[in-house]
């Protein structure tokens, strides 16, 4: 029998085909470059659908301009890893090298630019090649009525050389989504600016370099879709330019210097935001900037203070935050700083039981991790009503950064009754006073089991009997397997009496930890339909 050679109806539609290589080239990460190569070859059918898939997604520019015939490759002659070929024109472009470059970059939709291993985005892949100044020249002058990168919706720009500038330019499309040129410098940043704002009104995600100050009063109208943004130091102007934005929901900036606060407090806006990340010199400037943002639809805000904070300052943020946006709906709380308490430690710098407990009201929250250069007034009792309030809690960290650097009132006991109340724990950072174990031997958890935690941060906390306490911990997380403690930063240790005796009484309970999670899984064998079954039997004539 003759095999039959008709193709299916399916395999001539072509987004059909599409979706089946780009299946392909998801699935076979390695090969799928040769793969896709070898389906163009296949037949006609095959040809635009695979190479749509090929060409949609580069991590560099390399690969395109390696299709252009005159181009060359210049070995290095250095010896340092980060020296690499350099490719480089035998002649001038001709209309044929044009035709060949063009028909691949109109299939391009997402790209990076690297000028060097040097330069390259961790996620995306290194280059194997440097690009030559005269192919940046030559492809800045591109033939009439011509658009290089017709449908770009994504580019990574990281060269700072001056010879790029025309050719960035050029790849500036109405379509363009996502621009990221976080890396590039100064210099050729302020050029570059004024470029984008009516070249790409599609913009949805921006991310500009966090160091040059940007003074431009009306720079974000020009990008309505705008949603996704991260930038540096911005002008008054600006920062009420990007509040005005209709669809803002991530914001990332840096804050330097807030002159016209009147002006900004009059004018609240921000009213999409759901994410929000400040960098700032001090607290201060955080507070002044929050009491601008209005949003209800706040989701996560996170704080950097270099020149750190202190108790007050961090209240007020807080008493802030409650009324700028919806408490129950806050999701991720952080805050970091790294200055040192200084000689007023601890007098302002001690987080009292009524300031802790501004922090109830946020019931939503499933990430806690407060960083400061504070300690903490804080007992059993209040930590489980802080608990109480946070049933979808996931991740928590209370000052084991940089160490409490003194007793905590937190005894074994309140750890108990936090991963009680917190049924969802995964991570968790508390100092606490581990010299009494003060609880039954038979079962210290009293069934409480949250086998999720694999790792403990405990900071500058006190420990007594270290087999007692990896007997306690091992018996509420069956699966730890690892405990951090006292590891400080440089000057920030302030070290506690008997420091070193603490820390290698928990490196102890750290060794020990490993055998007894072999027991406690011996304790709860995994439950299979026999054995469940077993288990209702025996219910039942109970």
């Amino acid at each position: 029998m003759v095999p039959s050679t008709t193709v299916h109806p399916c395999l001539l539609v072509s987004e059909i085909l599409v979706n089946i290589f780009a299946e392909v080239n998801e699935r076979d990460e390695e090969e799928a470059a040769r793969t896709l190569a070898a389906l163009c070859r296949t037949c006609r059918a095959f040809r635009e659908p695979a190479m749509k898939v090929l060409w949609a997604h580069l991590g560099t520019l390399v690969p395109l301009i390696r299709c252009i015939p005159c181009v060359k490759t210049i070995k290095s002659k250095g010896k340092s890893q980060d020296d690499l070929p350099t490719l480089a024109l035998e002649r001038e472009m001709t209309s044929t090298d044009w035709e060949i470059f063009l028909s691949h970059s109109r299939l391009v939709l997402t790209c990076g630019y690297y000028v060097s291993r040097r330069d390259k985005h961790p996620v995306l892949n290194s280059p194997s090649h440097d690009i030559g100044t005269d192919i940046l020249r030559a492809l800045s002058s591109p033939p009439p009525s011509s658009t290089v990168f017709p449908h770009l919706r994504k580019i990574r720009w990281t060269d700072s050389r001056k010879d790029s500038i025309r050719f960035f330019r050029l790849i500036l499309t109405p379509a363009l989504e996502f621009l990221d040129m976080s890396s590039i410098t100064d210099s050729v940043y302020s050029v570059i600016i004024p470029s984008i704002n009516d070249a790409c009104p599609s913009l949805r995600i921006m991310h500009l370099p966090k160091w040059p100050f940007l003074h431009l009063p009306n720079m974000f109208d020009k990008w309505p879709n705008l949603a996704y943004v991260t930038s540096g130091p911005l002008a008054d102007a600006t920062i009420q330019s990007l509040g005005r934005l209709a669809h803002l929901a991530s914001m990332d900036i840096c804050l330097h210097k807030l002159h016209d606060i009147k002006s900004l407090v009059e004018n609240p806006g921000f009213s999409t935001l759901r994410r929000l990340v400040l960098r700032a010199y001090n607290i201060n400037l955080v507070t002044a900037f929050m009491r601008q943002v209005k949003s209800i639809h706040l989701r996560e805000v996170k704080c950097y203070l270099p020149h750190g904070t202190t108790a007050a300052g961090i209240q007020e943020w807080i008493t802030i935050l409650l009324d700028r946006c919806m408490p129950r709906k806050l999701e991720i709380l952080e805050i970091e700083d790294y200055a040192d308490a200084g000689a007023e430690f601890p007098d302002q710098f001690t987080l009292t039981s009524d300031t802790l407990r501004l922090l109830s009201r946020f019931r939503g929250l499933t990430t806690l991790d407060l960083a400061t250069a504070c300690t903490y007034s804080l007992d059993d009792t209040t930590l489980t009503q802080l608990a109480i309030c946070w049933p979808n809690m996931q991740s928590i960290a209370l000052g084991t950064h940089w160490g409490w650097r003194q007793q905590s009132d937190i005894t074994l006991k309140g750890l108990l009754s936090l991963v009680r109340h917190c049924s969802q724990l995964e991570s968790i950072g508390l100092v606490m006073n581990a010299v009494s174990t003060d609880i039954t031997s038979q079962r210290p958890g009293g069934g409480v089991r949250r086998p999720k935690v694999t790792s403990l941060n405990v900071g500058d906390s006190r420990v007594g009997d270290p087999l007692a306490v990896a007997a306690f911990l091992s018996d509420i997380f069956p699966r730890l397997l690892s405990v951090d403690a006292f590891n400080h930063l440089g000057g920030r240790r302030r070290s506690i009496p008997a420091a070193k005796e603490h820390e290698a009484k928990w490196k102890e309970v750290e060794r020990l930890l490993p055998a007894f999670s072999k027991v406690r899984a011996q304790e709860h064998p995994p439950v299979g339909p026999r054995r469940k079954a077993f288990f209702l039997e025996e219910l039942y004539l109970t």
